[in-house]
């Protein structure tokens, strides 16, 4: 009788008693916590990598702009992406030349960098980067924008900086 009397008392208390484990409540708590604290990290993540490749284009074109600086003097008639990226010419550097050495898919979004003379002043080039990502390229062309001719403070209003889609080109 005593052992029967001791198993049901067990039970009793068993069932009595609300705080074995974790609740349900506590579960999606901490699951909530957790789907929260994803969403920051990936958030911190995307604004990091956009800082990163802005300040890798903006890099990019003043290697480019010292690039068409040496090249040619004062007459740029003839210069091009592939020439500055030439075999020996050490104009640019690898990663902006692209696998094929000629500016194509070597920019940080994916998009090419090309460079023409400016057919209204041969002394001048216009560096055109593509592809650029929607969401940045009002962003990208106010950090351009410095390195134009006209040496503008943003890109509204800046006669040798255009933003035309995805693309900006910038006068130098």
């Amino acid at each position: 009788m005593k052992s029967t009397l001791i198993v049901t008392e067990r039970n009793e208390a068993f069932f009595r008693n609300k705080q074995r484990g974790a609740s349900l409540e506590n579960f999606i708590f901490w699951l909530i916590a957790a789907a929260l604290i994803l969403v920051i990290i990936v958030g911190l993540y995307n604004k990091a990598t956009s800082g990163a490749r802005e300040m890798t284009l903006k890099s990019d074109v003043s290697v480019i702009i010292s690039g068409t600086q040496q090249w040619g003097g004062n007459n740029k008639t003839g210069i091009s992406m592939a020439k500055l990226c030439a075999a020996g010419s050490h104009y640019l550097t690898n990663e902006i030349c692209g696998a094929a050495s000629d500016g194509k898919n070597a920019n940080p979004y994916g998009g090419d960098y090309t460079v023409v003379v400016d057919p209204a002043n041969p002394s001048r080039v216009n560096i055109t980067i593509t592809d650029i990502d929607s969401q940045y390229t009002h962003v990208a062309a106010n950090d351009l924008a410095p390195l134009s001719f006209d040496n503008c403070r943003l890109a509204d209003g800046c006669a040798t900086l255009k933003l035309n889609g995805d693309s900006i080109t910038l006068t130098r």
